[in-house]
This record gives C-alpha cells, structure tokens and sequence, in this order.
C-alpha cells in the first residue's frame, strides 16, 4: 500500500523533472512559447523575453533599412521634379510603387524570423516586378540605382543563390545598356554611380546578413540549451526505469512463480501453499522496502552542488546571484538536503515567476534550527497570493516537506519590493546562536 511518503517522493521527482527542464543546461523554464522563434517549453520566461526583444529589435532593424527604398525613391522624384526630365505623371506612380516594394522587403526578411514555413518566393516576384516599374518610371538615375541595390541586398538573403546571381548581372548590365541609347552618354559619370551603387548594395547585404546571422545565433543557442534539457530529462527518467526494472524484475518474477506454484498446490498441499504465500509475502515486503531505499536516494540532494548550480543557472538568466551557505559537513544531519530542496525551489521561483536582477541565497545555522533564505528582488504583482495558478504546486510540496521534518516554511513578498522564501528547519545537536539582522520589510528570527 503507498504511503504518503511516496506520494511526497513522486511529487518531488514531478517538481525536479519540471526543474530540469525550466533552468539553462541540464536544469532553461518552461514558460510558454516565443511567437515565431520555434522555442518553449525549455527556456525561461526571462530567455524567451529577452529573445522577444532581440525580435523586435531585428525586424526593427530591417524597417529602417527597407525605408531606404521609398527615402532614394523621394530623392528621385525630387530631383525629376527639380530638374523638369521626368513628368509627374510618372514621378508619383514611381514613389507610391516604393511603399509597397519596402513592405515587401521586410516581409521576405522577416519570414526568416517566423516559426512557420513561409514561402517567400511570391513576395520576392512581386518585388522584383515593382523594382523593374520604377526603373522604368524614374529611368536609370542615381537614385534608381541606389533604391535597387538596397532591394537587392534585402531579396539576396530569401532567394537562391544562382537566382540573385543572374539578377545581379542583368542590374549591372542594364545602366551601361540604358545610357548607350542616349545621344551623348557620359560613360564616365556612369561609371561612378554605377560603382557608388554596388558599394551601397555590398554594405547594405553585409549589414542584412550580420542582423540576421546574429538572430540565428541567438536562437540556436537557445535551441541547443533547450534540447540539453530535454535529453538531461530523459536520461534521467531512463535511468530510473532501468534501475527499477533491476529492483523489481527478479523480485517480482518469484512472486509470480511463486504464486503460481501456491495456487497449484493449494487443493493437494494447503500447508505448502501456505508456505509458498508466505515466501510471497517475504519478496513483495523486500521488493517494496528496496523500492523506497531507491527512492529516498533519488530524493537526496546535496546542498553545495545545489548551489554552484543554481548561480549558474541564475547568471544564464542575467540575475546576480550571492551566497552565503556553509559547507555540507557543518550543517546538521538531514538539514543540508531539505535545505538544497529550498534554495532548488527558491531559484526556480525567481527564475519563473518573477523579474528579478538578483538573487540572494543564505543558510544559517543556529541553536535550535537552520534558518535557509532565499530573497529575488523581482517580485510580481501577484507574488502576495501564493495560490495563483502560475505558482504550481512547489511551495505547497515544499511546505509539507518541510513541515514533516518538523520545521516551517513562509514565501511572501517584503517591502522593499522584493520576495523572499524562508525556511526554518530543525537541527537539534548544534552549539552556535545566531540572530538573524533584518532586511528591509522583513521580520527578524531568532533561530
């Protein structure tokens, strides 16, 4: 029959299985999915916040450089307008075309960015055919040649490579084809805008692809972090599935045949069946007995591995960390991994449910009890009612945990704008007397 310290035990194996895979490495958070990044599940809600802004910023980015189009666009039909070479008529058709070819730009860019399978070869046409109106519109100036090179520096990262390439060749050849049919081509002005223009083209692609190049670094390291979680989790679960196959198969195997043999010879030889059953009964008490010593050594964590671990995983997620923990050995025995189960959920806390920059972990040990602490200066809004639903059920497991080793546990937000998780845990056997010194907001105990 389970007890409810195996209901305890599988809550604590749920509770780190969802750590591992809600911190950076082996252990990044679960906290929803980033729109168009392909990424959830294993990043942190602060990663994937941070990888919105990087989104935002890139695609920021690609909206002032395709503004270029419409920007060389206005010039020309400034300078048409001024000079009196080009009507009106088609002065204004070649300026409004410039809006949607810039819209279309950042389309094809920015479907890079998206989490869907976006084709962008439609918009890459319907581009290239804008591009070729307006050069028709405005004729071979400079800032025709201009707006292409920025076109074709944005298009070059969507379509393939030979594509661009025979594009590009027919861009170079156009300008010198264009101005052999005026009566006197001056061969040499060509030359320099012609030359300007590639230059601005190569800037504008080297630009394009360094923004886009770090946006892919960006996510596929996270991708990867996330994927280490993942196979950490599942390592792990098949790790306990092989050890309880070993603990069990031998153990449950007798009692089949076992069992199988007293039900034969209940009828002819009750006094053996009955010997049977109780060799039965003595291998289903070993087998369970084997069970929770598995299980008990799951739940043992140590405390200074903890936390080298969790400032790792907080300096990831940009929190400072600080800690102020004794070693393993000073602590009493069976503090030191209640304690680490605390600073475990303290972490995850500040790493999930809140905005925190720092993070600072204590463990103190006084005359009758160890006093653990762990205060994030990010609290939210809805930190003082621990049964929102974001919260889980952590510190309800943790609390109980703790409660059943005799000590008790608080979790609320302090005054300074900060929460703090403290727990108080009993150590009976220890010399030292320690009064802890207040934090802004918070209540002294003398431990």
């Amino acid at each position: 029959m389970p007890d409810s310290g195996s209901d305890t035990a599988a809550e604590a194996d749920g509770r780190t299985i969802e750590a591992a895979a809600a911190t950076p490495g082996p252990s990044a958070g679960g906290a929803g999915l980033a729109p168009g990044t392909g990424l959830g599940g294993g990043s942190s809600r602060a990663e994937l916040r941070r990888l919105r802004y990087a989104r935002w910023l890139v695609m920021s980015a690609f909206v002032i450089l395709a503004l270029a189009i419409p920007f060389f666009a206005g010039l020309g039909v400034l300078n048409s307008l001024a000079t009196g070479e080009i009507p009106l008529w088609r002065n204004a058709p070649a300026f409004a075309l410039s809006l949607p070819l810039a819209w279309l730009c950042v389309r094809m860019v920015t479907s890079r960015l998206a989490d869907r399978a976006v084709s962008p070869e439609r918009m890459f046409w319907a581009s290239l055919a804008l591009v070729a109106a307006i050069a028709v519109l405005l004729d071979v100036y400079t800032w025709t040649l201009m707006l292409i090179g920025a076109w074709w520096s944005m298009a070059a990262l969507v379509a393939p490579r030979a594509r661009m390439a025979a594009i590009a060749v027919v861009l170079l050849m156009v300008p010198w084809v264009r101005i052999g049919l005026l009566p006197a081509p001056d061969f040499l002005l060509l030359f320099r805008v012609w030359a300007g223009a590639i230059v601005w083209g190569l800037f504008m692609l080297g630009a394009n692809a360094a923004t886009l190049f770090m946006w892919d670094v960006a996510t596929e390291a996270l991708a990867a972090r996330d994927a280490r979680a993942r196979l950490a989790v599942s390592e792990e679960r098949l790790r306990f599935a092989r050890d309880m196959h070993d603990l069990l198969g031998h153990s449950l195997s007798g009692i089949a045949v076992k069992s199988e043999l007293a039900a034969r010879l209940a009828e002819r030889d009750p006094a053996r069946a009955a010997q049977e059953m109780a060799e039965v009964q003595r291998l289903a008490r070993e087998a369970l007995r084997e069970v929770r010593t598995a299980v008990s050594g799951y739940r043992e964590v140590d405390l200074a591995s903890e936390v080298a671990g969790v400032r790792a995983v907080l300096g990831a997620a940009g929190i400072r960390c600080t800690a102020d923990v004794p070693d393993d050995d000073a602590l009493p025995a069976g503090s030191a991994s209640l304690a680490a189960w605390v600073v475990r959920e303290g972490a995850t806390n500040a790493l999930r449910h809140s905005t925190a920059k720092s993070c600072d972990l204590s463990v103190r040990i006084g005359e009758r009890a160890v006093v653990v602490e762990v205060y994030n200066d990010g609290v939210r809004a809805d930190a003082r009612d621990r049964s929102a639903p974001h919260y889980g059920n952590g510190l309800s497991g943790l609390t109980e945990r703790v409660a059943a080793a005799g000590g008790s546990l608080s979790a609320s937000a302090t005054g300074d704008g900060g929460f703090l998780l403290r727990a108080v845990l009993p150590a009976p056997g220890t010399k030292a007397r320690e009064r802890g010194a207040p934090r802004d907001g918070r209540e002294d105990v003398t431990v």
